[in-house]
């Protein structure tokens, strides 16, 4: 029957009182008992308090953490760990335990000359799988929907749009003498009909991936989306007709938008002077500038030409300072109060100004729909499902002289 821990610490003292009473060093064979006796309190989890009692006279492998702290190796801070403490101070009696993981040195394995995580399957060779990351990391895509968003808009249950626009006004109003006759005005008008088109696009996907990573759906929904939303943007812009819409640029006859080309005036003065025409023209005040980064880099760069490549920024220094004022501004992409929005559509050297509130009307059939199915070809026998986004628009332009596209910009 194993001794209790009670009985081993009493043996222990009783070796070194005698020894002290004859006041002698320990013999060999009580070394040698001192120590088998040590290994055995430990293995009975004897009580620490009572090890520490003995000091440091316990004899070979015995370090007390709390009087040496500073030569303490690995094995002296397990010993002072938490988690060793509480397996002491429990019942003594012979049981199945573990302390768990107890940290002991902060030396990186990396260090060690003999481990080599090279091989195949990278790092570790792969006897360490590697952890997972979830989620995807997505390509990025121009930013999309400033443009679209700018449009008015509204829904429509039909087909096709039709709309007439009031193509000549002749007013006749003049001053006119009693019981003289009126003079007439006139208005003429012209009927257009808008067909809605489809902007769609799928992508098909394994049932083991979407079972397998159940977010990776909402992901490709999300993605989806983005490609119609930027396939849309570009069909608003330069849709060439037949299964496309018909874009702003695109539009002929007495659908055709303005054009003016800058000449020799800089970006700026350019921009401001389709502005002023495009008002004057329309009626209608232009609220956004569709530029291409590159043209919008050049124009925010612009100097005050008096001081040469020396002179100050036109619109504000880099570091906040707007030109000729008294504090600090911020940033914003306007140009002559007029909201700028950058876009690769519109092409480089050239910018789309105009009015897109009330000079032109978008008519969506429905929403963004993103739908899956396996009922394309031979999918449902290869396990695979096709997620689908579509949406269905048309696009009105009521005013073309209330849009010009500017050419020539550097």
């Amino acid at each position: 029957m194993p001794r209790s821990a009670q009985e081993l610490v009493s043996e222990y003292k009783l070796i070194y009182e005698r020894a002290d009473q004859e006041d002698r060093d320990l013999t060999q064979a009580e070394r040698s008992r001192v120590a088998d006796l040590v290994e055995a309190a430990r293995s009975q989890k004897a009580i620490e308090d009572g090890m520490r009692e003995l000091g440091p006279a316990a004899g070979p492998g015995f370090t007390d953490p709390s009087r040496n702290s500073s030569t303490s190796g690995p094995g002296d801070v397990f010993v002072a760990s938490e988690k060793y403490k509480a397996i002491r101070a429990a019942d003594l009696r012979p049981q199945q335990w573990t302390t768990g993981p107890v940290p002991v040195s902060n030396i990186s394995l990396s260090h060690k000359g003999t481990l080599l995580e090279s091989g195949a399957g990278g790092p570790g060779g792969g006897l360490v799988p590697p952890g997972y990351e979830p989620g995807v990391v997505s390509r990025l895509f121009e930013p999309v929907g400033d443009v679209t968003a700018a449009f008015g808009a509204s829904q429509t249950v039909a087909s096709q749009v039709r709309y007439a626009i009031e193509g000549t006004a002749t007013s006749g109003a003049a001053v006119v003498a009693e019981a003289g006759l009126k003079p007439e005005s006139s208005l003429g008008y012209s009927e257009v009909v808008e067909p809605v088109k489809k902007v769609a696009t799928f992508l098909p996907v394994s049932d083991e991936m979407i079972e397998d990573a159940p977010s990776i759906q909402g992901y490709l929904n999300s993605r989806l989306q983005l490609f119609v939303r930027i396939e849309q943007e570009r069909q608003l812009l330069r849709g060439a007709g037949t299964n496309e819409l018909v874009g702003l640029f695109n539009r002929s006859g007495n659908q055709a938008i303005n054009t003016y080309s800058r000449g020799t005036d800089d970006n700026t003065v350019a921009i401001l002077k389709v502005l002023v025409n495009t008002r004057g023209s329309s009626n209608l005040t232009p609220d956004l500038i569709v530029l291409h980064p590159s043209n919008w880099l050049s124009t925010r760069l612009l100097r005050d030409g008096t001081g040469g490549t020396a002179g100050a920024y036109l619109g504000g220094g880099p570091f906040g300072q707007p030109y000729g004022g008294p504090s600090a501004g911020v940033f914003q992409d306007a140009l002559w109060n007029t909201s700028v929005v950058l876009s690769s559509v519109v092409g480089a050297g050239t910018a789309l100004i105009g009015n897109f509130r009330d000079g032109a009307h978008i008519w969506y059939r429905g929403g963004l729909n993103v739908e899956a199915s396996n009922s394309h070809q031979d999918f449902f026998q290869r396990d695979l499902t096709a997620i689908r986004a579509e949406t269905r628009l048309a696009l009105g332009l009521y005013r073309p002289s209330a849009f010009t596209a500017l050419t020539g910009l550097t």
